[in-house]
């Protein structure tokens, strides 16, 4: 039976790792419909389905269930033990650093799970991940950047999963819908480009579609406005060129092609709760 106060989930994020699953009900219980769900079998096996496919995993089989995925647990060994980490989609598009969009939002952005056979060394690379991120999840909230280094976390699981899926997909078959190739593609050309073009219009035309048509698709498939993905990506970019302090506050605005150094500072504020000064003094402090 699972341990209901093994669970932690501030800001939706939940870490498994371990886990003994001794019944089919228990097991049912930890995927909700709402949240990603990254699943690696430690050992047994399971039997999931989604839709019309049957998806079975044993020992060392990692899958990525995307949200607002149905599925049924069919069947499951005596002796089950797994690790999962689970996050809802704001989540996921907020908690991104550097290089976001590249290679590994994939297998966030499709509706279809993806399922690879890990060899054992990448199994304990990515539980080890899960516990840092667990351990980083469930330090004192006196760190003021807390939240930074969770961030961190997350986004280290993110590249080595993208590294492992990257090895792993020419055995995967995924087809992709209208609406998924163009979130991804408004990805790519946000990563490029979220410096100096802040209007929705920009990415649209670069799509050859309407304005109208990109929030509507990129609403549809990630939970955030279009205008929202640009701005957190900013905020992101800001972050980034604060850690060099050979830059100046008003050289980033420039670089980011803000129009003046209040707006700017507002804008950042609105994001951080602080100004793009108080949060460069921060990062000195700590």
């Amino acid at each position: 039976m699972v341990d209901k106060n093994s669970k932690y989930s501030p800001l939706g994020l939940v870490v498994r790792v371990h886990e003994n699953i001794l019944s089919k009900i228990s097991c049912q219980e930890l995927f909700k419909e709402n949240c990603f769900s990254i699943l690696i079998v430690n050992f047994g096996y399971l039997c999931i389905k989604t839709k019309d496919t049957e998806i079975h995993l044993s020992a060392n089989e990692i899958i990525v269930i995307p949200t607002r995925t149905s599925f049924k647990v069919l069947k499951r060994s005596d002796q089950l033990q797994i690790s999962l980490v689970s996050f809802p989609s704001a989540f996921i598009f907020k908690n991104s650093i550097r290089r976001p969009y590249v290679g590994y939002f994939e297998f966030f952005v499709t509706k279809v799970p993806s399922k690879v056979s890990l060899k054992s060394e990448d199994a304990v690379l990515l539980i080890d991940l899960f516990k840092l991120i667990d351990s980083k999840r469930r330090s004192s909230n006196e760190h003021i950047f807390k939240n930074e280094v969770v961030l961190f976390s997350f986004n280290l699981l993110l590249y080595e999963l993208a590294s492992i899926y990257s090895i792993y997909s020419r055995y995967i078959k995924i087809r992709y819908t209208r609406k998924e190739t163009i979130v991804m593609q408004f990805f790519r050309i946000l990563e490029s480009n979220c410096k100096t073009q802040h209007g929705v219009k920009f990415y649209a035309d670069a799509l050859f579609i309407t304005t109208g048509h990109l929030t509507k698709t990129v609403k549809e498939v990630t939970e955030k406005t279009t205008k929202q993905c640009i701005e957190e990506a900013l905020v992101l970019e800001t972050k980034i060129l604060l850690q060099n302090e050979d830059l100046t506050i008003l050289h980033i605005m420039e670089e980011l092609q803000f129009s003046n150094i209040s707006f700017f500072s507002n804008f950042f504020k609105k994001y951080t709760s602080m100004s793009p000064s108080e949060y460069r003094l921060r990062l000195n402090i700590y």
